[in-house]
């Protein structure tokens, strides 16, 4: 089954920011990106915030490689209204023209903004299913919220009955 899924993969790279790769982590899904995906990308700020406790672990991912954005003004104005992640990984996809994985609320609202496609955790979690790389969601998000991240609880509920869970 995982040859067919590889075959099905997009065909794109998606740059990310740090939470949702995060989630994904503690979710136990993280590699499945690379059936959604062709790779991710994330900018250098990203990568250190994902090695602070796990760098050999994200290191090792053959799917995930490191980019510098080239505009380095443009992250620095949009350092003034978000955090170096999502600056650098906001600049990085209006660089490339891709995707971005993005959770934070002011940083998907400043890349919709901007003309961006985005996508959050939530948003994986309904591909993953729609894809059969899943079974269900809730148990998915009950074990996240375990692990402390935050969900809105409205997401959670339209997400659920839309996806037949609820």
């Amino acid at each position: 089954m995982q040859r067919n899924l590889r075959k099905k993969q997009e065909t794109s790279i998606a740059i990310s920011d740090t939470s949702p790769l995060i989630a994904l982590k503690h979710a136990g899904l993280l590699e499945k990106l690379s059936l959604l995906f062709q790779g991710v990308t994330v900018p250098p700020s990203v990568m250190r915030e994902l090695s602070v406790k796990e760098k050999e672990y994200f290191q090792s991912l053959d799917f995930l490689s490191v980019e510098e954005p080239r505009e380095k003004r443009i992250v620095a104005v949009l350092k003034t209204i978000v955090d170096e992640g999502e600056a650098e990984a906001i600049a990085l996809a209006l660089e490339r023209g891709n995707l971005l994985i993005i959770d934070d609320l002011k940083g998907r609202k400043l890349a919709r903004r901007l003309g961006l496609k985005i996508i959050g955790t939530l948003g994986l979690l309904k591909t993953m299913k729609l894809k059969g790389l899943i079974k269900e969601i809730k148990p998915v998000i009950e074990k996240l919220r375990k692990k402390g991240f935050y969900l809105s609880n409205d997401l959670i509920d339209k997400l659920l009955r839309d996806m037949g869970e609820k």
